[in-house]
């Protein structure tokens, strides 16, 4: 019984991947009476990664039959017929539980989703040279099989995944064959490969060919068999897409070729170098037998290539070699990826898994080490276990800060078949960088900068973000002043690309289709639906909001630029639509709300209550001589004090209520039953006065200097800071006792009365009483419900009143001065030299009712 198994979800997923191009068959095979196949390993693959897509092509695949009598049968390999390539999206969240097939999506490379053929034969080992738009399929082995034949010495496939440089209307991705120039030749495998996106370069490094430079193929003769070394280093210039240059250089004295090495570009120098890790020479998997042809060249080759480290400065076109220190022993079909410190201090080459390339029947490595540059030390930071090492796999970086393993498969020791360990085979693991640990699963929206390990940085210095205090190979120094010189110019980062971090989609068995537009972004299809409602919902909502606002605009254009107070404003329109009624028809609208009335309704409420007798006025009378004036009772009554400075008409000119002191806020509303104060000087506009005066409840009163002519406001000491409203109540036997609310005051004005008070005011006989008791006696002044205004004053007439001239053009020194005494009847004999001024306003007996009757 195996390690593991994929149930069911492995042979849905691949028949789903198969059924999208129209074909029958699953992933993997079927035989008669299976009821699953599991994905036993994948060696031999090659991956690239284009932006955020990684790219698995050929390789060989083990599946394992479940049958229903409950036994497995080892299915024999079907060499991907379909010429699938395999895609992998970064923004795709697994687990170590998670099922290897089903989170990856296909392309097929056999013309029309057909069978591939010749046309796209599925390779063992070779590369996938990239750089973040297009790959070329290059080398690799092939199984031998009696019906088709081998592709063309210099046939070459590439896939177009994006266009770049100039625009081309007629861009289509997907593939297209090439060819190779002259004296080269695609028929290598077993060498290892480097992208450079940023320098748009790729290599293949060494590997081994067929004596004939033929074709070559796996465990079939020696005629072949890929025995013979290959000692070339091709390059692959992609600066201009679909005019891609190839060259063959061979590789100088002293660089040798060996077979599976890990090639890792380093963004050191001019353009970058090459780091060539491990390898060996004579492997055991290069010919028919597996055995390897020469175990003891090979043990005495392959280890240097792990302490002497060969260097290929691009710019420079020149090879060097420098010795490492701390070495781990020989091993090939590793892989190895790139940290770089944030300060480009350090550069940290890790090196995962492999074995010792010439006895696939011994443990298998499943340790992680670590090469850092510049000075060149080895440092071991994972030991693993037999049960979960690997070979043949690749190793990817999604982030900075961590490496997948994808593949691989375990030793044939003791002749028996194991799977990958994990339950489902651990096809596909993820391992911490920073913290030199392995993961349980991978969260495209967990990541982190790359830190330099601990271990590594209290070896060669500095700290986790870099600051490495050693910058050569220590001990012993560069072995030549060239490497270092190179080490010594920084590379220009600038050219360097990032296309993280990843939105997570989600695992998914969709493909992304042959045409796949990247874009970087890992953006699922349904995104775009979901933005255009989004949007379309944030346009509605700007051109609702643009349309209150231009209302509210125009609203503040026809208020003249102030904030309008829905209050404020209903009541000032329904003060002037009954001046109009007033003026057409003598009589004021009736109050018939049962609402709670407030302060700020309209005039009608002011001393009305339900119940109350209509209250009328006469229009004014015009006297010939005398200028029109409308003077209603629409301020609260003011006593006479100030200077000769100060208004005494009882009203606020229009331009003094902005910036009154004493404004009330008209947004809230009193109560006519609720008690309130109000500063009796609200309604006066004094030049001697600080204009700063609060009229909080509870704040200090200010002191102000009796004038001679008005008398003391009854027995109230200034520590009242306000007046508050007086309320009418009627006893049983009809008559109205005023009961002052708190903190109020009576008034006192020398006992005058209502007609004289009111000449005082400019207020003629024929002012409305808001009186609802009987009078005591024709003398008894009225008692009224008065219901003072709110702090913000109420609006003035639109006529002014008339203004005071005193004697010789003077400005009198106060009202009553000028006009004589307030006991002077207006009726009475006055002196020539006290001119009384006669009301406009006169009563009518009809509208004044009952008490108007009382009161004649």
């Amino acid at each position: 019984m195996y390690r593991s198994r994929i149930a069911w979800l492995a042979f849905a997923s691949g028949w789903l991947a198969s059924s999208v191009y129209g074909q029958e068959a699953p992933w993997g095979g079927w035989v008669d009476n299976q009821v699953n196949s599991t994905l036993c390993w994948w060696h031999s693959l090659r991956v690239a990664t284009l932006k955020d897509m990684v790219y698995i092509d050929g390789g060989d695949q083990q599946f394992v039959a479940g049958i229903a009598d409950g036994s497995t049968s080892l299915l024999p390999p079907d060499d991907n017929p379909f010429g699938y390539i395999w895609t992998l999206n970064f923004s795709t969240p697994f687990s170590s539980s998670t099922n290897f097939s089903s989170i990856l999506g296909t392309i097929s490379k056999a013309p029309n989703g057909g069978a591939a053929n010749n046309f796209a034969p599925n390779y063992h080992d070779g590369a996938l040279l990239a750089n973040d738009d297009e790959f070329y399929l290059y080398g690799g082995s092939l199984i031998m099989t009696s019906t088709l034949s081998e592709p063309d010495a210099d046939t070459v496939l590439g896939y177009l995944a994006e266009q770049y440089g100039p625009n081309r209307e007629s861009f289509h991705a997907g593939f297209l064959n090439d060819r190779l120039p002259d004296r080269m030749t695609g028929y290598v495998t077993f060498g290892g490969a480097a992208n450079a996106p940023s320098e748009n370069k790729a290599w293949y490094f060494g590997g081994y060919r067929s004596p004939s430079w033929g074709p070559i193929y796996q465990y079939y003769n020696s005629s072949v068999d890929p025995s013979n070394v290959s000692d070339t280093l091709i390059t692959l210039d992609m600066s201009t897409q679909q005019q891609e240059i190839w060259t063959n250089v061979t590789l100088p004295p002293g660089t040798p070729s060996r077979a599976n090495p890990s090639v890792v570009w380093v963004p050191v120098g001019e353009q970058g170098i090459l780091v060539v890790i491990g390898g060996v020479t004579y492997p055991d998997y290069n010919n028919a037998n597996r055995t390897s042809q020469n175990a003891a060249q090979s043990n005495k080759d392959s280890p240097g290539f792990m302490s002497k480290i060969d260097v290929y400065d691009i710019a420079g076109n020149k090879w060097y070699q420098q010795p490492a220190q701390s070495s781990p022993p020989q091993l090939a079909k590793g892989c190895a990826v790139l940290g770089v410190a944030q300060d480009y201090s350090s550069f940290n080459i890790y090196y995962y898994g492999g074995y010792n390339g010439i006895d696939e029947n011994s443990d298998f490595n499943d340790d992680v080490w670590i090469l850092s540059l510049p000075t060149f030390m080895w440092m071991k930071v994972s030991s693993g276990t037999a049960e979960h090492a690997r070979a043949g796999h690749q190793c990817v970086t999604p982030y900075p800060d961590q490496m997948f393993t994808i593949g691989g498969r375990t030793s044939y020791k003791g002749n028996s078949l194991q799977c990958l360990d994990g339950d489902p085979p651990g096809f596909l693991q993820v391992y911490n960088l920073t913290s030199c640990k392995w993961m349980d699963s991978y969260d495209p929206k967990s990541w982190d900068n790359y830190n330099v390990p601990e271990m590594i940085h209290m070896m060669i210095g500095g700290d986790y973000s870099g600051g490495a205090t050693l910058t050569a190979p220590n001990p012993g120094g560069w072995a030549t002043s060239g490497l270092g010189n190179v080490f010594a110019t920084p590379y220009n980062t600038t050219k360097l690309t990032t296309y993280y971090p990843y939105s997570s989609v989600g695992p998914s068995n969709g493909t992304r289709g042959e045409a796949h537009s990247g874009g970087g972004g890992g953006t699922p299809g349904w995104v775009g639906a979901v933005l255009g409602v989004v949007l379309g919902l944030v346009f509605i909502t700007a051109v609702v909001v643009g349309v209150l606002l231009y209302r509210r605009r125009k609203l503040l254009r026809k208020n003249g630029g102030s904030e309008p107070s829905t209050d404020e404003h209903g009541r000032i329109k329904t003060w002037i639509r009954d001046i109009r009624d007033l003026q057409s028809n003598g009589k004021a609208a009736t109050v018939t709300s049962d609402e709670t009335r407030t302060q700020f309704e309209d005039m009608e409420s002011r001393g009305a209550s339900p119940g109350n007798p209509e209250m009328g006025m006469v229009p004014p009378t015009e006297i010939q001589g005398t200028t029109l004036v409308e003077l209603m009772d629409t301020s609260p009554r003011s006593e006479l004090m100030g200077d000769t400075h100060v208004n005494t008409t009882g009203f606020t000119p229009i331009a003094d209520r902005g910036r009154s002191p004493f404004a009330s806020n008209p947004q809230t509303p009193i109560s006519i039953s609720t008690p309130f104060n109000h500063s009796f000087h609200s309604n006066i506009a004094s030049y001697d006065h600080d204009p700063s005066i609060s009229s909080s409840q509870g704040a200090a009163p200010p002191t102000y200097t009796q004038r001679p002519d008005s008398p003391p406001l009854g027995k109230a000491g200034p520590q009242f800071d306000s007046i508050a409203s007086v309320t009418s109540d009627t006893n049983t036997n009809g008559a109205s006792t005023s009961t002052p609310n708190r903190k109020a005051v009576i008034s006192g004005v020398s006992g005058l009365s209502d007609r004289e008070a009111g000449h005082s005011r400019q207020i003629s006989d024929a002012t409305v009483s808001s009186d609802t008791g009987s009078r005591e006696g024709p003398d008894a002044p009225p008692s009224h419900n008065i219901t003072f205004a709110s702090l913000n004053p109420s609006p003035p007439l639109p006529v002014s009143p008339p203004s005071v001239t005193g004697v010789d053009g003077q400005e009198p020194p106060d009202y009553i001065s000028m006009h004589g005494s307030p006991s002077s009847h207006p009726n009475s004999g006055a002196s020539a030299s006290s001119p009384q001024r006669r009301s406009i306003f006169v009563e009518s007996e009809d509208d004044l009712g009952q008490h108007g009757g009382e009161r004649r």
